[in-house]
């Protein structure tokens, strides 16, 4: 034959076998020229004939098959991933996947599925990942698994397992991700994880467990991620994560937890999340929470803790989330929060705090974010926020603070949000250089809720911000000594001279010292000269400083707006709504 019929024929096959794949696909279903079949719809009843032999992805989705007989897929050897999901699938027969050598990602999640037979998986030697999930499967065997050597991901959440024997998976030498979550669990064999050294994520949240065996997760030594929220725990064995020194993610949020022994987390320098909060805590033992040079996170939320002593977070040199909030804590030691020079967001709030020291805070010398709402503060030092010269939000809404100290703001100049309302605010002529500091930078406050004034009765409710406050001029019999250098009236503020001040509260105190200054010059005077207005000279100085002020106060207002604005806004969800975690 000549060599052109040779090669029209081999192009006529090529044509054919194209042609049979493109016009093989069943009417329920989509093929597309990359190999890639999906059957969804309520109409398919069972697995759509004849499939396309070259077929290498097939999905079948939403439908109502209940049973997958033997060989269903016998003409399509070339399949690498199959879905099967969301079906009302009970039944497989054992020789359902026969034929399937190459196949590398199985999914049968979300289906009804409740007993898999022995040899279901039989012949799938290549398979890296088994989806399992949200089915109704009430017991697992060492046989399922046995020939999966390869197997990457094996994913068993959402089912009603109550028990895993010893030997389930000690054939899975290449897991990596094994997850165990949402089953009725209640106890855990010590060996049963023994052969998983190259586990990497191990999830076993949402289950009945109360406790986890000593030597549990000891062959476990690639493991980065272990998720245990959720369950029922309520003691941690000493050396649980002893062999864990890999450990980079720890979820034991949501348990009965009321100690923690000391140095449980000893062993785990890489670890750079931990979440304990919903737990019942109730102190914290010094050293328990390092060395940990790279924790990043530390959620310590929902418990009953009443004090954090001295020192407790030293060994957090990395920390940036510290999520205190909704405990019962009154007391703070100076010194708790040494050692946390890196951190950002600090969330104290809905705890029982009454007062708080003025050096605190001296160590958070980079931290953005403060919550202190929801708790029983009457007043704050004077240099509370003395070294934290980048907060850019302070929430100190729902306290009992009737006023607060000269300067307390003037040198965060990165500020962008501050939180005042719901303060019993005493709107007397000691709340002015407040009222004047609001008055130059009410955009930090908001358009939710402004402060306002809780006494005296006949200001109850006004705005802090506009309110007309009564100042009482010094009298011209009693003279005003030169060395005042704060402003008139306060003598209930704290001493605050450490504070620099920002270019618009200082010019108000040098207007105001001068107003002073001036006052008592004209004490000295008997005449009662009057200027061209009908005034006396002390009056016209009054009236000149006044306009002064208003002109210094509207540039600082545009100021502060052209500030805020170009601030970025950042997400409170950390501080202010405190939602959980994504663990899973």
């Amino acid at each position: 034959m000549p060599l052109k019929h040779y090669l029209l024929l081999l192009v006529g096959c090529q044509v054919w076998g194209a042609g049979l794949a493109y016009y093989g696909c069943p009417s329920e279903c989509t093929c597309s020229r990359a190999s890639q079949v999906e059957c969804s719809g309520a109409r398919i009843v069972a697995v759509p004939t004849p499939l396309p032999w070259n077929a290498m992805s097939l999905q079948i989705l939403n439908t109502h098959i209940t049973e997958l007989n033997e060989s269903p897929f016998l003409n399509i050897s070339a399949l690498i991933a199959l879905r099967i999901e969301k079906n009302e699938l009970s039944q497989i027969m054992p020789g359902a996947f026969r034929n399937l050598g190459s196949l590398r990602y199985l999914s049968l999640a979300n289906n009804k599925l409740q007993v898999l037979p022995i040899d279901l998986f039989q012949g799938l030697d290549s398979l890296e990942s088994l989806l399992l999930s949200s089915n109704q499967l009430v017991q697992i065997q060492p046989a399922h698994f046995s020939q999966f050597s390869n197997l990457k991901e094996l994913q068993l959440h959402g089912n009603y397992l109550e028990y895993i024997p010893d030997g389930v998976f000690d054939h899975l030498v290449a897991l990596n991700k094994l997850n165990l979550c949402k089953n009725s669990l209640t106890y855990l064999s010590p060996r049963i994880f023994q052969r998983l050294g190259n586990l990497q994520v191990l999830r076993l949240c949402e289950n009945r467990l109360s406790d986890i065996p000593m030597g549990t997760f000891d062959g476990l030594s690639n493991l980065q991620e272990l998720s245990l929220q959720q369950n029922q725990i309520g003691v941690l064995s000493p050396g649980l994560f002893n062999n864990n020194r890999n450990l980079q993610k720890i979820y034991l949020s949501n348990n009965h937890i009321s100690e923690l022994p000391p140095g449980i987390f000893m062993q785990l320098p890489q670890l750079n999340r931990l979440t304990l909060f919903g737990n019942s805590l109730k102190e914290l033992s010094p050293g328990v929470f390092g060395p940990m040079h790279n924790l990043r996170e530390l959620w310590l939320y929902d418990n009953h803790l009443t004090s954090l002593p001295d020192n407790i977070f030293n060994n957090l040199r990395q920390l940036q989330v510290l999520v205190l909030s909704r405990n019962q804590i009154g007391y703070i030691s100076p010194g708790a929060f040494n050692g946390l020079g890196e951190l950002r967001e600090l969330s104290l709030h809905t705890n029982a705090l009454q007062e708080l020291d003025g050096n605190v805070f001296r160590m958070l010398t980079n931290l953005q974010n403060i919550s202190l709402q929801n708790n029983r503060l009457r007043q704050l030092p004077g240099n509370i926020f003395a070294n934290v010269n980048g907060l850019m939000n302070i929430q100190l809404q729902n306290n009992q603070l009737e006023n607060l100290p000269v300067g307390i703001f003037d040198h965060l100049g990165n500020l962008c949000e501050l939180r005042l309302y719901d303060n019993p605010w005493r709107c007397d002529s000691g709340i002015l250089p407040l009222h004047n500091w609001l008055l130059l930078n009410k955009p930090r406050l908001g358009t939710d809720t402004l402060p306002v004034c809780f006494s005296p009765a006949s200001v109850r409710g006004q705005s802090l911000i506009i309110i007309n406050v009564n100042i009482a001029v010094p009298s011209a019999q009693a003279p005003v000594t030169p060395e005042v250098t704060s402003y008139p009236e306060t003598p209930k503020y704290p001493e605050t001279s450490s504070y620099p001040e920002t270019t618009s509260i200082s010019s108000v105190t040098e207007s105001t010292s001068s107003v002073e200054d001036y006052t008592d010059l004209t004490t000295i005077q008997v005449t009662d000269d009057r200027s061209t207005w009908g005034m006396t000279r002390a009056q016209s100085g009054l009236a000149i400083a006044a306009i002064v002020i208003g002109i210094i106060a509207l540039a600082s207002s545009i100021a502060a707006c052209i500030c805020c604005c170009c601030c970025k806004k950042r997400s409170h969800a950390v501080l202010m709504q405190m939602k959980s975690p994504n663990e899973c």
